[in-house]
């Protein structure tokens, strides 16, 4: 769920007065930041643990101290060029930009109806009755899983920094939050509390190299998508997914041949004319027979029918007790999501490219 501000409100709200009135309880000059949390907990029906932000964000886990350069002093300085902060490297986040669909502002368990198996026509002779052919139907569901991060704030960093700290924090906390969300999305093992991911859904297109994996090969490349063409399902939103490391594999390997000069990917882009989306969040350590945790996956699908349920807003707690001696604060956040796929036929993947 995402609450709209004017133009004026998104330049006056301040995640920085948010967290100060939480830590002092008082709530003079942070009347916005108070509004939109509330307005959030009224739409969603639930209660922030401490503060609901109004934007899909999430929190870097790191400390931020301002006696330390490295892990926040370098913001805290004279002639600071706040418009030149460096961001740091992460993965970058491409599942929402893929097509995924999003449904925001769920409340409790959610059963999506689907149909299992269309209606069959057949054809018949004349004053000859017809063979039943009814659907059946079958439920997707979601309920929430929580991904948390914190951070360490300094009572000097948020005094002093001139570097607006919240910046900071809020282009962490987006940034974080969509490479959590599209990790699980991708590659989460359903377990320990995590969603389950495209590559670990059931009943999606599998293409093996061999026994203990191997080198991809265009034939394969072509049967990944034949997978997904042959249930009817490449509609929508295709593309592929798959790591730098298999990008750069493709790069070098020939389409027939050895002496073929139309290499598998000759634009990291494109394969079979549809666009790739490189990403380190798809993994290069997975197993099959003798080659440990080196196999690469490719992953192709309308990622229109993967679905991200989000229940309620990101929940930023502060808390002032843990870090009191060192005159710190520890902001916690939460945020609640879940993963499904509409069908799994909508998906295929090799994921023993080891060469």
């Amino acid at each position: 769920m995402k609450l709209v501000f004017l133009k004026k409100e998104q330049r006056n709200y301040s995640l920085a007065k948010g967290i100060k009135a939480m830590v002092s309880g008082n709530w003079d000059g942070a009347e916005l930041e108070k509004e939109a949390s509330d307005e959030i907990a009224k739409r969603s029906g639930k209660n922030a643990r401490g503060l609901f932000v109004p934007s899909d964000t999430n929190f870097y886990k790191r400390d931020l101290t301002q006696g330390s350069a490295t892990a926040g002093g370098n913001t805290v300085a004279t002639d600071m060029l706040a418009g030149s902060y460096v961001e740091a490297l992460r993965a970058r986040s491409l599942v929402r930009g893929a097509g995924a669909t999003v449904l925001s502002g769920l409340q409790g368990d959610v059963a999506i109806p689907a149909a299992n198996a269309v209606t069959t026509a057949y054809w018949v002779a004349e004053n000859s009755a017809a063979t039943e052919g009814a659907p059946t139907y079958r439920q997707i569901t979601m309920n929430p899983k929580t991904v948390s991060a914190y951070v360490d704030v300094s009572r000097h960093l948020m005094a002093q920094s001139a570097v607006a700290i919240e910046s900071i924090l809020r282009n962490d906390l987006i940034n974080g939050l969509a490479s959590a969300v599209d990790k699980g999305a991708l590659q989460g093992s359903g377990s320990s509390n995590q969603p389950t991911g495209v590559l670990n859904q059931s009943g999606i297109g599998s293409v093996a190299i061999g026994t203990n994996g191997g080198a991809g090969t265009y034939a394969k490349v072509v049967d990944t998508w034949k997978e997904v063409a042959k249930d009817n399902a490449d509609v929508g939103a295709l593309s592929w997914f798959t790591s730098p490391t298999q990008v750069a594999r493709f790069m070098q390997t020939a389409k027939v041949s050895s002496t073929d000069s139309q290499m598998i990917m000759n634009d990291q882009k494109n394969l079979m004319g549809y666009n790739v989306n490189v990403t380190s969040q798809m993994p290069d350590t997975l197993t099959k027979g003798t080659s440990s945790g080196d196999c690469s996956a490719l992953l192709f699908g309308n990622f229109n029918d993967l679905v991200i349920g989000e229940w309620g807003n990101l929940d930023i707690m502060v808390d002032k007790y843990s870090l009191s001696t060192l005159g710190a604060t520890r902001i916690a956040s939460f945020y609640d999501i879940d993963i499904a796929v509409r069908h799994a036929e909508s998906f295929s993947a090799i994921q023993d490219l080891n060469a």
